[in-house]
């Protein structure tokens, strides 16, 4: 299986690059792409939805993996999951589009689907590998938006969307419609970095490197166990 995984930054891709010795395909600004192996690749996005889904776009093109992982830090909307746990998404969805005056559902980009759900035997693997690796993970809808969530009145409304929201990136709906094209599938696993709010900034500063040990930790098992399959 030829995996690739997906960061937005330099620190979300340091524990595997410490791991993985890699030569450089192509690289561009903040975007960089690697082969580890014929069967494995780290890519560097930059930060945001654009950056993501263009850089998605050239390795669907040029790599065509069969999976691709997004993976780097996340802002919980659970005050009970702890910094550095790991969150995996079971459905992509946006949380800044509205084109709701012409019938779309909030979030849902037109022409495009509502959402990109993760298949049931992809997610009953996700549990299962991390179960046996011990690594404190939860299953949950993680929205993606152009914000960093730290706007208390934006969270607000963003929770009363999607109840069942367990947390936020800025790139990971933006690498499943870009993959949806090219019907590749997508997972995102994300260390916790902050809770979303008002101190969500200074958290994240400091917890950076944890969320990002954690996020590479359930996804190096992952890897190690399709690998061998």
């Amino acid at each position: 299986m030829k995996i690739a995984i997906v960061a937005a930054m330099a620190e979300e891709l340091a524990p595997f690059r410490e791991v993985f010795s890699s030569t450089i395909l192509w690289e561009k600004g903040k975007t960089k792409i690697e082969a580890v192996n014929p069967q494995l690749f780290l890519v560097q996005s930059g930060i945001g939805k654009a950056n993501a889904a263009a850089t998605s776009a050239w390795l669907c093109e040029k790599v065509q993996p069969d999976l691709m992982i997004n993976t780097g830090s996340t802002g919980s909307f659970r005050k009970d999951f702890a910094l550095g746990d790991v969150v995996y998404t079971n459905q992509f969805i946006y949380s800044d589009v509205d084109a709701t005056g012409f019938d779309y559902a909030f979030g849902q980009v037109p022409q495009m689907p509502a959402g990109y759900p993760v298949e049931k035997e992809l997610l009953e693997t996700i549990e299962k590998v991390l179960k046996a690796a011990k690594i404190p993970a939860h299953q949950g809808m993680i929205v993606t938006s152009d914000s960093f969530m730290s706007d208390e009145a934006s969270i607000a409304t963003i929770r009363q969307r999607f109840p069942e929201i367990a947390a936020s990136d800025m790139e990971s709906c933006a690498v499943a419609q870009i993959a949806y094209f090219y019907e590749i599938p997508v997972l995102n696993l994300r260390g916790i970095s902050d809770h979303v709010g008002d101190d969500a900034a200074a958290t994240f500063d400091k917890t950076i490197d944890l969320a990002a040990e954690q996020a590479f930790k359930a996804v190096k098992a992952l890897v190690d166990y399709w690998q061998k399959v």
